[in-house]
């Protein structure tokens, strides 16, 4: 299970192209290059934040609810990809394969440069095509549509996936569903996404029967 897990995610990746970059990192860094300079994608494809990673992983394990993983599963960075909060900041969206069952579960984070040492914020799991900003926005949205499938005196609510439907073409609507765990009681939501040339991206929420 363990190598297979590893086989299937390099398999659709390319190979790092930083020397001493450690083998979980799969992903490719020419855009985190081209953003911010060989000097800042070295480190970030480095083991500087090894440690950072980790712990993001396990705090996220242990908060959503429905998988089970090893004490310290197998971890893959698939994607590093810029995504500049201001003019000049140095932040980006990784995207990790962990080790789980019943399947490999997707974690996501945004990280911020400050100083030397970027902090991490949690993104949702799964693979969501939201942005963080477009993704906190619809949150709002997908948590009052599933308040109806809340139990009683159930006062606590995870996402513990995100998916897209059918498949999504450029500038187009896309729908994509965002499981929640109620207390133990499972609820989808079905966000429907359509893409605006003058007003971004609006969205709508509904709780799928």
């Amino acid at each position: 299970m363990i190598r297979t897990f590893f086989i299937v995610v390099t398999a659709c990746l390319s190979l790092p192209a930083f020397a001493q970059t450690p083998e979980y990192i799969r992903a490719d860094p020419a855009a985190i290059r081209s953003a911010f300079g060989p000097a800042v994608a070295s480190k970030i494809f480095s083991d500087a934040y090894t440690p950072m990673r980790r712990d993001m992983v396990q705090k996220s394990l242990q908060r959503v609810p429905g998988y089970t993983c090893g004490k310290e599963p197998l971890i893959a960075v698939a994607f590093v990809i810029p995504y500049p909060i201001k003019p000049g900041a140095v932040s980006w969206v990784e995207r990790t394969f962990v080790d789980c069952q019943p399947r490999a579960s997707q974690r996501n984070f945004l990280a911020i440069m400050e100083g030397s040492e970027p902090r991490m914020i949690e993104l949702l799991p799964g693979n969501s095509e939201t942005d963080p900003v477009l993704q906190r926005d619809a949150f709002s949205g997908s948590s009052a549509a599933v308040i109806s499938a809340k139990p009683q005196n159930c006062d606590k609510q995870w996402v513990t996936d995100t998916r897209i439907s059918g498949n999504r073409k450029p500038n187009e609507p896309w729908i994509e569903i965002w499981s929640y765990d109620l207390c133990g009681t499972k609820a989808d939501v079905e966000m429907t996404f359509t893409p605006s040339a003058t007003r971004g991206t609006t969205w709508s929420a509904k709780l799928k029967k």
